[in-house]
């Protein structure tokens, strides 16, 4: 298995669990979200329309594993999956923190690199390549 782009850790809050006490699904998706984000951000790629090119989400899928309860820490393992033309894919190995060798769901995430005015895809950047290739 491939060493992970970024390995993030988010706390689980009371507010955060569904009707039937573990964490809802929604939240797997925005933390996922979390740690795509921050791992751009962190490596100078705005995800700001103002930059002119950038990210776009075009597809994500989560498969659900085990049920997470509070309280705990979520840790979410984010890995390139592929790299394209213009597009790459994410997957995320989500994990309470506690026992992190026990996957608790897996989500896919596939971007898009666009030109946001012309709302066309474009090439990934060189740069953003080599980082994803883990040459960086």
């Amino acid at each position: 298995m491939s060493k992970p782009l970024s390995t993030d850790v988010f706390p689980m809050r009371w507010g955060d669990m569904d009707a039937l006490g573990h964490l809802n699904n929604t939240l797997y998706f925005r933390m996922c979200e979390e740690a795509r984000v921050g791992w751009l951000e962190a490596r100078g790629w705005s995800v700001s329309t103002e930059a002119g090119t950038g990210a776009i989400l075009a597809a994500t899928s989560c498969q659900y594993r085990a049920p997470m309860v509070y309280p705990c820490d979520i840790l979410i393992e984010t890995r390139v999956a592929k790299i394209g033309n213009s597009s790459f894919t994410l997957s995320h190995r989500i994990a309470r923190q506690d026992t992190p060798d026990v996957t608790t769901a897996e989500a896919e995430a596939v971007i898009v690199w666009v030109d946001y005015a012309a709302g066309k895809a474009q090439p990934l950047p060189p740069t953003l390549r080599a980082q994803l290739e883990g040459r960086d």
